[in-house]
């Protein structure tokens, strides 16, 4: 995968950390710009490590193998992984879920690791897919942690300044991130691109 690629596609799993971030954002009586900072820090280090540990689990098996076909495979299982992403955000997006927006205390450095880790669930299967087609470790997990941790920082102001306005519109974006990207692999592999 190409570097813009891979930005395209952290931008995507990171809009599932967004909508969370803005969700809880938005029941903030008083969020600093430091503690949304750190939130997004953390959420950046989780993803990053579930990312690098389902690519890790992906590339020992093949380590010592070579062999066209099976790369070939790979592709596809990537692509299958990458529109079973697509589309959870799309059911996410119009699965209807009562929000009651209300003013809390913050919920804490805790709590923010259980959202971070029950959001990087995806991190850990698009991991699997990156593995699988043998995408570089460093620059994936580097690129995922900066864009993880900038849009949850963003995503707790939003949802601070705004509330839970936009959380469909966000949904929906991610799943045709992950799609594009799905459905480009696929055309890669018939050289249609």
């Amino acid at each position: 995968m190409r570097l813009w690629e891979i930005i395209i596609v952290s931008v995507g799993l990171a809009l599932d950390a967004f909508t969370v971030a803005v969700c809880r954002g938005s029941t903030q009586g008083n969020l600093k710009k430091s503690t949304a900072l750190l939130v997004g820090i953390i959420f950046g280090a989780i993803q990053t490590i579930m990312l690098a540990a389902g690519m890790i689990i992906a590339l020992y098996p093949m380590l010592n193998i070579n062999n066209e076909k099976i790369i070939s495979i790979n592709q596809w299982f990537s692509a299958i992984i990458l529109f079973y992403l697509g589309i959870k955000f799309f059911r996410n997006a119009f699965k209807v879920n009562k929000y009651n927006e209300r003013r809390e205390e913050f919920f804490g450095y805790k709590g923010s690791v259980g959202l971070a880790l029950a959001t990087s669930i995806d991190a850990f299967i698009l991991g699997i897919g990156f593995g699988l087609l043998r995408t570089e470790i460093i620059s994936n997990i580097l690129i995922l942690f900066i864009v993880t941790s900038i849009l949850v920082t963003i995503g707790l102001w939003v949802g601070y300044c705004m509330g839970n306005k936009y959380k469909k519109q966000i949904d929906i974006c991610g799943g045709i991130i992950l799609l594009a990207i799905g459905i480009k692999i696929i055309c890669n592999y018939f050289n249609i691109i």
